[in-house]
């Protein structure tokens, strides 16, 4: 890993850049009974990228991380199915996806805990076939669930890891002063680690997975559970091992709200990578493919949910109190909208249109797959009872 983590010039705190959208064109005018809340918000400035995600697709460029269809099948059932993905070195790159879409077995293969079943992969320059030790020496790995000694301290936590990671000696001292630095654990360097909140826990597991400066750092849920400080607080660290030590970040997150700080993501659904690009590029797809997004305010969220569904009007989830509308053809359908509620006798306060957010995309495109999903099986169930049905027939060949 290039430079030394000793080295890094502070980040400012609370300095955690956004990735913003860029600007959309006019929303289609409100419904005439329906009050506006709110237009859309100003466009930030573009999000600068890390360099290394420039040269990303360059053919001379060897990603930090890659996977060649990488399968692991259990019996029947395939846990990752064919997955591909490319992270190039100094990216933050998320993999997102619902419980059971397969995130922690790509992890789990390309660490060397799990073996694939076919396909492979590649970690900072070892083929994780053949090279388990290399890449274990090379990588940081994190998992979800604090995997640290309660029992012991924090300093007696990070000298065992230093131990297990086998630091040289003379290095010892350095590395674990950086790393009571990196994750503020100073005042509590005699403290049980049992006693710490989860968010100060997952910072002081953080901090041993990069004892013996890995090149590419794993990262399972790593927040999950923490607090939204806590949360700010840990990305604050992954920004600056990422832009200023270069550190390649696997990470995995059920926030849709860190999801908005990685460079790239792959998005996974039953075993398969279902979509791969930067949060503005998938926003800008959903956009698109759904149409732009309306928020509507009302005091009976659900039977306006239940209404907007039953006419088939745009796209409509809830979220919160609220309900988020993605409309194609918004000139017309939000006069259709109007109509309807007359029709219904149903009140909206408020008509707000919004930018895209990744839970957003999130909802929309996992919507999509459930429902082809649900026509896929439906097909197969008509095309089963259907057949004995023709079989019995007389003069229909079986």
């Amino acid at each position: 890993m290039a430079g030394s983590h000793a080295s890094a010039p502070a980040k400012p705190a609370g300095a955690v850049p956004t990735l913003a959208p860029s600007p959309s064109p006019a929303p289609a005018p409100l419904p005439a009974s329906v009050p506006a809340h709110s237009s859309v918000p100003a466009s930030a400035p573009a999000p600068v990228r890390s360099p290394a995600s420039a040269s990303a697709s360059a053919p001379d460029v060897v990603p930090a991380i890659e996977a060649d269809q990488l399968t692991r099948t259990f019996g029947a059932f395939k846990a990752a199915d064919a997955v591909s993905f490319r992270v190039p070195q100094g990216e933050i790159f998320g993999l997102l996806g619902a419980n059971g879409a397969g995130k922690s077995t790509v992890i789990k293969m390309l660490t060397g805990i799990l073996r694939p079943s076919d396909g492979r992969g590649r970690v900072a320059g070892a083929d994780m076939r053949d090279a388990g030790r290399q890449i274990r020496e090379r990588i940081g790995y994190m998992s979800q669930a604090f995997s640290l000694y309660l029992d012991l301290t924090v300093m007696e936590n990070i000298r065992l890891y230093a131990g297990i990671y086998a630091v040289p000696p003379h290095l010892e001292v350095e590395r674990i002063t950086w790393v009571l630095d990196m994750a503020g654990l100073h005042p509590f360097a005699g403290a049980l680690a049992a006693s710490l909140p989860m968010g100060l826990r997952q910072r002081l597991a953080l901090g041993c997975a990069l004892l013996h400066r890995p090149q590419v750092l794993f990262l399972d849920e790593p927040t999950s559970g923490v607090d939204p400080v806590g949360r700010r607080a840990f990305w604050d660290i992954l920004f600056r091992l990422s832009r200023e030590d270069k550190v390649t970040i696997l990470v995995t997150t059920h926030y849709m709200s860190e999801a908005e700080h990685c460079d790239h993501i792959a998005l996974m659904y039953a075993g398969r990578v279902v979509a791969d690009a930067s949060p503005e590029q998938l926003k800008a797809g959903v956009e698109r493919d759904g149409g732009k997004l309306y928020e509507l305010a009302t005091s009976a969220p659900q039977p306006l949910l239940d209404m907007l569904r039953a006419e088939g009007l745009g796209q409509a989830a809830l979220f919160g109190s609220r309900i988020h509308l993605l409309l194609p053809d918004p000139q017309t359908e939000l006069a259709r909208l109007d109509a309807l509620l007359a029709t219904h006798g149903m009140k909206v306060d408020a008509i707000t249109p919004r930018r895209l957010s990744m839970e957003d995309v999130f909802v929309h495109l996992v919507t999509k797959l459930e429902a082809a999903d649900q026509a896929r099986n439906a097909a197969r169930t008509a095309n089963a009872a259907g057949a004995p049905a023709a079989a019995a027939r007389p003069g229909v060949p079986a």
